[in-house]
């Protein structure tokens, strides 16, 4: 198993061009990090995260590198499709412009179904007993079967944590994790399901947004939304779905609606 998230045969990650971008710090995040909930700021250098912290000392200790102002800006790890289509052809490479838009990181072949002891569903079109599945300790992976109406990522977390059966409804933050980590691990590849320093640059900037923690049950959680809780935060889906403004593969810039750093 891979911890450099090398795509798998008949997957995509990105162009065939292996330059990152240069040296970029983003300021004024919110990180979805369970190692580091509180920073504010995080460095990429040739491809890998390589530090995050606070803004303030993000100036003081790399006040050289041209920075990004995010502001308000939540930085995820970004969604996998791991049924971008229903047959188990490769994905199309035409479409990763856009898909990289709606920020997923990288698409996978379908079909649905369990495949490698992952059970890959389609919640936007299908339905699954997701509770079920997660209590017996099946690993969850989401795509979007190659529909139309489901190509909104966050739709995979919605269909699995609001229109699913009551019963069988997940939290947002479990339905993200399936959306996001479940992929990686049916393509190979090892990633703890947040952000953290020496890991791939591989992420997603959302546009400023309402965040908080769900449960299942529909409810603010009782989890404490306080960042030294380490219970990273995610979009309120319930008020619509955020724009991705940036979205990053190994450093490569796949999508960018933020612009250039400023020196």
């Amino acid at each position: 198993m891979s911890t450099d998230e090398t795509p798998a045969p008949g997957t995509e990650h990105g162009p065939a061009s292996p330059e990152p971008a240069p040296p970029t710090l983003y300021t004024g995040i919110v990180l979805y990090s369970a190692e580091d909930p509180e920073a504010s700021a995080m460095l990429v250098v040739d491809g890998l995260i390589a530090w995050t912290g606070p803004e303030d000392s993000a100036h003081v200790l790399h006040g050289d590198v041209p920075a990004v102002d995010a502001t308000g800006c939540l930085v995820t790890p970004g969604f996998v499709d791991a049924a971008a289509t229903a047959d188990g052809t490769a994905p199309d490479p035409a479409g990763l412009a856009a898909a990289a838009a709606r920020g997923i990181v990288l698409r996978l072949p379908g079909p649905t179904g369990t495949r490698d002891g992952v059970r890959v569903v389609a919640p936007v079109t299908e339905s699954a007993d997701y509770l079920d599945l997660l209590a017996d300790g099946t690993p969850l992976a989401f795509g979007s079967a190659a529909e139309a109406a489901a190509r909104d990522p966050w739709d995979w977390v919605r269909g699995a944590a609001r229109t699913a059966p009551a019963a069988q409804r997940i939290s947002d933050r479990a339905a993200f994790l399936a959306a996001t980590r479940g992929g990686q691990r049916v393509a190979g590849n090892r990633h703890p399901g947040s952000l953290r320093t020496g890991l791939p640059a591989t992420f997603v900037v959302w546009e400023p947004w309402d965040l908080t923690v769900r449960s299942a049950a529909e409810r603010v959680d009782s989890w404490s939304t306080d960042p030294r809780s380490r219970t990273p935060l995610l979009p309120d889906i319930d008020q619509g779905t955020p724009r991705a403004l940036r979205t990053v593969v190994e450093g490569r810039i796949l999508h960018d609606g933020l612009g250039q750093a400023a020196p």
